[in-house]
């Protein structure tokens, strides 16, 4: 499968990217294209090319750019018509100390669905921190999947499933990309407040 990383260049963009690169053909896109093919040089068999080129070649695309830029993306809409896009945008804030999320209602996941119409959008990898994507070998991580249809969560879940220890998880609706965009302030402050270290999602099944 063909999947694009547009915000590539980034550091959370190039990490996720060479996970990916394990089971897919990579694309990484950047509005400058040079940054784009010096960040691909970085994670094996990928090639790079500007935002256009990305989404026009992917079947897949994989948004890492920050929550300011959602607006932009109006310009890809044509491109990404018919695609599957995963949103790992996160918006927040820094206030006393913390970080607190910025919206009274809806979601980053959710204002992205409206500027691509056309695109079954979904959230991914929103909760797991850089440091564990920086690593060869991934720990258990759970990876919450909010998706308008079941149809497009297993679409989503193929891309998770492929990254060795991930396992994907229904969080119902797009409507719920809030509590899932949420869910990465607090891991993020208890890793802060407890010196713990990079902290990710997993949760615990017991049955009987």
């Amino acid at each position: 499968m063909k999947v694009a990383v547009i915000g590539g260049t980034g550091k959370m963009g190039k990490a996720l990217a060479k996970q990916l690169a394990k089971k897919n053909d990579v694309i990484i896109g950047s509005r400058n294209p040079a940054k784009a093919l010096e960040a691909a040089k970085e994670v094996k068999g990928a090639v790079g090319t500007d935002y256009h080129g990305a989404a026009k070649a992917a079947d897949v695309v994989v948004l890492s750019i920050p929550y300011s830029a959602i607006g932009s993306m109006v310009e890809l809409a044509m491109d990404l018509s018919g695609k599957l896009v995963i949103s790992l945008i996160n918006p927040l804030k820094v206030e006393g100390g913390l970080l607190e999320y910025p919206l009274e209602r809806g979601s980053a996941a959710e204002e992205l669905a409206k500027v691509l119409p056309q695109s079954r959008v979904a959230t991914a990898f929103n909760n797991v921190p850089r440091a564990f994507l920086e690593k060869d070998s991934m720990v258990p991580v759970d990876i919450l999947v909010a998706a308008d249809s079941k149809e497009t969560y297993e679409e989503a879940a193929v891309l998770v499933r492929g990254i060795g220890e991930m396992r994907p998880l229904y969080a119902g609706p797009l409507s719920q990309a809030g509590i899932v965009e949420r869910i990465t302030l607090l891991v993020l402050n208890l890793a802060n407040l407890n010196a713990t270290g990079s902290l990710t999602t997993r949760f615990v099944t017991r049955k009987g």
